[in-house]
């Protein structure tokens, strides 16, 4: 069971990476509230689905906890502004990871973004592996 759920959160990695980065598009032509948004929703999103394939045991709550703590982890670093992480952030792999500027509305995405992602893997894991959960477990 927990390989098969692994492989499930793997694949769910894999298909949000580009749905986010396409919200970075300038080719992309969405919703005006999806593009200032979505990334940052989907981001919160992906590391819930990460967080899931490092714990696959864990109950829905607890990673989605551990996801929005590494979200608001990652955006207080934002307001660490030295030199040589600056350089850092200006790199393609490490701006899209890092971020470049604390904004108080992140922490609202990340907090959606973590709540789409615990409906998303409850009603998943229902559908393909019969998972019967208590109130305590999502």
């Amino acid at each position: 069971m927990t390989k098969n759920k692994r492989c499930l959160y793997f694949l769910l990695i894999i298909i949000t990476i580009p749905l986010g980065l396409g919200t970075r598009s300038t080719h992309a032509t969405l919703p005006a509230i999806l593009a200032t948004y979505g990334g940052d929703i989907l981001s919160a999103t992906c590391i819930f689905f990460g967080v899931r394939f490092l714990a696959p045991g864990k109950p829905l709550w607890q990673v989605a906890i551990a996801a929005y703590f590494i979200c608001i982890c990652i955006e207080t670093l934002q307001l660490f502004q030295a030199p040589w992480i600056q350089t850092v952030r200006h790199t393609y792999p490490f701006g899209l990871l890092l971020g470049y500027g604390f904004l108080w509305s992140d922490l609202v995405c990340y907090a959606v973004g973590a709540v789409v992602a615990v409906v998303m893997a409850n009603l998943l894991e229902k559908l393909f592996f019969g998972i019967k959960r208590d109130e305590n477990d999502v």
